[in-house]
């Protein structure tokens, strides 16, 4: 049975496109204001982490124009189908490339924070083998992030013939889309689920080695570093853990229990 009333209402792309559209609107002078404090207000022996800060919040600002002006993605679970909705489909942009970008963009931002990490550990620790690997080390992060996609979304099946068996098994989705916008993915959950779990991996398990290395070199130099000095640094370690917390939370753990339940077979979002 389909979903009328206001639960239709807000399970509606309408009401997504409409709901993203506000998000813009409020998100645009925060990034803005962030760019600004960035440049202009960060502390002049902050200078080593500036740019990297800078790069964060930039990969950041795309991410959240991405899924709520350029793309917004409508997806249909436990179909493995979505629907762009976004600025990029009304200017014909290939339904591919645009779900290449909803993939990719959260894994670089979380790449991107992992970098931040890294800058902060080369810094506080001054480790000199670690200036020899970094630079292959980010390199080979972000060709993960950027590429651990494209063999699945050129996996993806004949778009009719999967829409015409989308259109069978959920009639409801059709009643607010047009079937021509619908993008099929791959069937084997085997193909989507393996890149984003290597993903998720990569991205918290360095963040966790490196915050832990930090705060133990914090702990080695405590009696050799001043007080003041040695608090300026956990705090602008905890406004870093605190940015990580909040793209885990917000992103994260949406996008890990969707990708472990599609690997288990173990998710249906009519129930």
């Amino acid at each position: 049975m389909c979903h009328e009333g206001f639960l239709h209402f807000l399970s509606s792309p309408d009401s997504l496109k409409s709901i993203c559209h506000v998000i813009t609107y409020i998100e645009v002078p925060f990034h803005i204001f962030g760019v600004y404090c960035i440049v202009a207000k960060t502390p002049g022996r902050m200078r080593n982490v500036k740019w990297n800060l800078l790069i964060m919040h930039f990969s950041i600002i795309c991410l959240n124009l991405i899924m709520s002006f350029l793309l917004i993605p409508f997806m249909m679970v436990p179909a493995l189908a979505g629907v762009p909705l976004g600025f990029l489909e009304e200017l014909g942009v290939p339904q591919t490339f645009q779900m290449y970008l909803a993939v990719t963009g959260p894994a670089v931002t979380g790449i991107t924070i992992v970098a931040v990490f890294e800058n902060r550990y080369l810094l506080v620790c001054n480790h000199f083998y670690w200036k020899k690997i970094r630079f292959p080390y980010i390199c080979f992060n972000y060709l993960a992030a950027f590429l651990c996609f494209i063999h699945p979304i050129f996996q993806a099946p004949d778009q009719n013939s999967g829409r015409l068996e989308l259109k069978t098994n959920f009639p409801c989705v059709f009643k607010d889309i047009n079937t021509s916008s619908i993008f099929i993915f791959p069937q084997d959950t085997v193909i989507i689920a393996i890149p984003m779990i290597f993903v998720i991996f990569l991205v918290i398990v360095q963040a966790t080695i490196v915050i832990l290395l930090i705060y133990h070199r914090f702990y080695v130099d405590r009696f050799k570093v001043s007080e003041n000095t040695t608090q300026m640094q956990k705090r602008f370690m905890k406004a870093l853990f605190g940015q990580f917390l909040l793209f885990v939370s917000i992103l994260g753990v949406p996008v890990s229990i969707f990708t472990f339940s599609m690997f288990f077979e173990d998710y249906n979002q009519g129930e």
